[in-house]
């Protein structure tokens, strides 16, 4: 069938607040902070408002509520070009909120995150985001919205859709390793890569990112397996491929790195939706995962500076595929 979306998420989504301080505060302190701005987090939302900046057809599910913030997320979604007709409001719902310190003294702009989940409220499953999940050509999930997610997956099985997991850091747990085993794209973060091998091999020694990349590899068996590691860059292979290195693009300056990672990932997604080879894919990730990292926020892409970045830092093969890219 003809796919309508290049990248439909499944996740839940959350309005952050970003206050950037000169260190962290001590107990009965108060600071002022040099910068704020509040923006769309989430790693699934985010990744496909990423999806839309650069120009991708993205589609985002969840479940909100009606309050002010419930409706900042979703008016910043529809800014990033995302179809939210799949995210339901619900009376007594509300939308989960962060808020997260940036210290500005410290050169790799570190970060403390307080955040208030909503309630525990599954997205419901439907006929209509079965249509949705059938319509896209890539699915995006981390297990949130778990029961839902497990629908999805047997949709996208049955209508040529791929599957992409990102595993998150500190987001492992067994309940979500069915969404790992049906993954054709699984792209994890160092923390998680080590967690799954850990858990598996109940070994505690330290495993370097292109022996993890081929551990997953080796184990689930998919068509694209990747390992984040911040700034040090990403390690990925496809089915009996090598592992091989993606540089982190470097940036004169670090702002905040949240959301770094999610961007990666809508990015990533974005590129290969597009028909991009492996290494071309990675490359806009890091791109454009760099560009994000100078400003504030989980998403903070200017879709023009993206563009600029991605002109002047791609090869001149990349630049010719971007180009085409609509």
């Amino acid at each position: 069938m003809q796919k309508q979306f290049d990248v439909m998420g499944i996740g839940v989504s959350v309005l952050d607040t970003v206050m950037v301080v000169d260190g962290f505060p001590a107990e009965e302190s108060v600071v002022r902070a040099q910068q704020r701005a509040v923006g769309i987090g989430g790693g699934i939302a985010v990744a496909t408002a990423t999806v839309g900046a650069l120009g991708g057809r993205a589609a985002f599910a969840d479940l909100l509520g009606f309050d002010p913030m419930s409706e900042s997320i979703l008016a910043a979604l529809r800014a990033a070009a995302v179809d939210v007709q799949w995210v339901q409001q619900v009376e007594g719902q509300a939308a989960s909120v962060a808020t997260i310190w940036v210290n500005a003294a410290s050169a790799s702009a570190s970060r403390t995150i307080v955040f208030a989940p909503a309630n525990d409220r599954e997205l419901p499953w439907s006929d209509e985001l079965a249509r949705g999940v059938a319509a896209a050509k890539i699915l995006h999930l981390n297990g949130r919205h778990l029961q839902t997610c497990l629908r999805a997956i047997e949709v996208a099985k049955q209508h040529g859709t791929l599957v992409s997991f990102d595993g998150g850091a500190h987001r492992y747990r067994n309940e979500v390793l069915p969404l790992v085993r049906a993954s054709d794209l699984l792209i994890v973060s160092e923390h998680f890569a080590h967690a799954h091998f850990h858990a598996q091999t109940k070994s505690s020694c330290h495993v370097a990112p292109a022996e993890l990349v081929a551990f997953l590899q080796a184990e689930f068996g998919s068509r694209c397996v990747g390992v984040t590691c911040g700034e040090r860059g990403s390690w990925i292979a496809q089915r009996d491929e090598t592992p091989w290195h993606q540089p982190a693009t470097q940036v004169t300056s670090v702002r905040d790195t949240t959301g770094c990672g999610d961007t990666y990932h809508g990015a990533f997604l974005f590129a290969f939706s597009k028909g991009f080879s492996t290494r071309e894919c990675a490359r806009v990730a890091s791109l454009v995962a760099a560009q994000n990292a100078t400003e504030l926020g989980a998403f903070a892409l200017d879709a023009k500076q993206v563009s600029a970045m991605l002109t002047s830092h791609a090869t001149e093969g990349l630049q010719r595929r971007l180009g085409k890219r609509h």
